[in-house]
């Protein structure tokens, strides 16, 4: 039996290999009465040629169209992109291979615009499928000259009616309306684009680049303050009038502004928008810094230039020559004159109090030494007991209090109670002596920051 299974595996085997052999015999036979455009790719002076072979195997049903895009990209990839001098890819920096990015742009939109074609020929066999297009050059020419026509036509009517809009000092609708200008363009950013206007031929490309560089360039940032001081006097508040002129000072209204700074809780940041009057801003809450802090105010460059994500790739040029020179405003705290009084005058008070306006005084507080000076008093009060143990040592526990009020209300602005501070000692004095020193050394290590965020807030 187990013989006979390995005949009939043999037998089907033969059968198999000969139905193969057969059908690549079929396959060569086919192929070789193929035309000659499928055995020798042809060479065309008046015409651009896509070819396309495939297996029919791996597209199923759908290979006649498969074969058919692969047959004009095949077309478009011979067409080639010429870089003229003196043309916005030609005079735009290449740090970031803006050029080679323009020609796979170019390249691609080809492929999608391509027409005017003709079939030149298919041809199919048994597992292959070839078709062949072509397209004349100089058909192809007359086309790209339409396009090129109809799209300055749209990109002059644009430019046009930003002429309006600057005449109007709407420089964000201006800069939008020049911007699609460009754009309407942007297939023959690598020729010159010529307009005639009163029978004169301008150049409608350059036109438009340079009129859009110098409206961006004419932005500038104005505030009415390049400092601020936050004191107790303005109960640590300012406000900031911002706004966006051109070169002649015109105020411009809808251009979008970016303010940035530290809260005392976390970062800060908005966005508005320019008026026809300068803004007035409230600047408040700003986290306390005693070597100054920044507010930074910018105009959004995305907001100035609003475009796709593919288009701000190309008008990368745009954007690098926009410079939105920021103004940092310098902002310098005052901070309140303070005047320490004590419930108690002994040996042991002025630790507190020396630890206290060192802590304040690091902080960048001013300290005082009478009332009528002083913005703030800070009362301090301590408050003493002491116990024996059975060997006779002294135990003594201080505790304290802070009130902070307002010199010119009494009101009460900020109020701390600590712990009992313990110290022990043979003698009752050493011992109360010790306790004063813990706590003068805790408050050394605190940074009154409750107290600080208090006053600013």
């Amino acid at each position: 039996m187990k013989i006979f299974h390995i005949i009939i595996f043999f037998f089907l085997l033969g059968i198999v290999s000969c139905g193969s052999i057969k059908e690549d015999k079929l396959e060569a036979n086919q192929m070789a009465a193929a035309p000659e455009w499928v055995k020798k790719r042809p060479v065309s002076q008046s015409n651009y040629i896509g070819i396309a072979k495939i297996n029919k195997a791996n597209y199923s049903d759908t290979y006649n169209q498969a074969a058919k895009k692969m047959a004009l990209n095949d077309l478009a990839s011979e067409i080639s992109v010429k870089i003229e001098s003196n043309t916005i890819v030609s005079s735009s920096e290449d740090n970031s291979g803006f050029k080679s990015d323009f020609s796979r742009y170019i390249q691609m939109e080809m492929q999608k615009d391509l027409e005017g074609y003709t079939l030149a020929g298919e041809y199919e066999t048994s597992k292959m499928y070839m078709i062949y297009y072509q397209l004349s050059k100089s058909k192809w020419k007359t086309i790209q000259a339409q396009r090129k026509r109809a799209a300055a036509e749209r990109a002059y009517s644009l430019y046009e009616h930003a002429q309006l809009k600057i005449s109007s000092l709407e420089y964000k609708s201006a800069i939008k309306t020049l911007t699609n200008a460009i754009l309407e363009i942007k297939k023959y950013w690598n020729e010159p684009v010529f307009y005639k206007i009163n029978e004169e031929n301008i150049r409608l490309d350059s036109e438009i680049r340079i009129q859009l560089t110098k409206i961006l360039s004419e932005l500038k940032l104005q505030t009415n303050n390049q400092t601020i001081i936050l004191s107790p006097e303005n109960n640590f508040k300012s406000e900031l009038e911002i706004g966006v002129v051109n070169s002649n000072g015109d105020l411009l209204k809808g251009l979008p502004i970016r303010i940035a700074y530290r809260k005392t809780t976390m970062p800060y940041e908005t966005t508005l928008y320019s008026e026809l009057s300068p803004l007035k801003i409230t600047l408040d809450n700003i986290k306390y810094n005693k070597k100054n802090t920044i507010v930074r105010v910018e105009l959004e460059k995305e907001g100035v230039i609003v475009v796709s994500n593919e288009d701000k790739k190309l008008l990368k040029f745009i954007y690098d020559a926009f410079q939105v020179n920021p103004i940092n405003v310098e902002v310098k705290f005052k901070l309140p004159r303070v005047f320490i009084k004590s419930n108690k005058s002994t040996n042991n008070t002025h630790y507190i109090k020396e630890a206290i306006a060192q802590s304040l005084g690091d902080k960048g507080f001013i300290m005082v030494d009478k009332t009528e000076s002083a913005d703030l008093v800070l009362i301090c009060k301590t408050y003493e007991n002491n116990k024996s143990d059975k060997n006779k040592v002294q135990i003594a526990y201080v505790s304290y209090s802070v009130d902070v009020r307002k010199k010119e209300d009494s009101s009460s602005i900020y109020t701390f109670s600590s712990d009992k501070y313990k110290g022990a000692d043979y003698e009752f004095n050493s011992a109360l002596e010790k306790s004063y020193i813990k706590i003068a050394e805790d408050i050394k290590n605190s940074s009154f920051e409750d107290l600080l965020e208090t006053i600013l807030n």
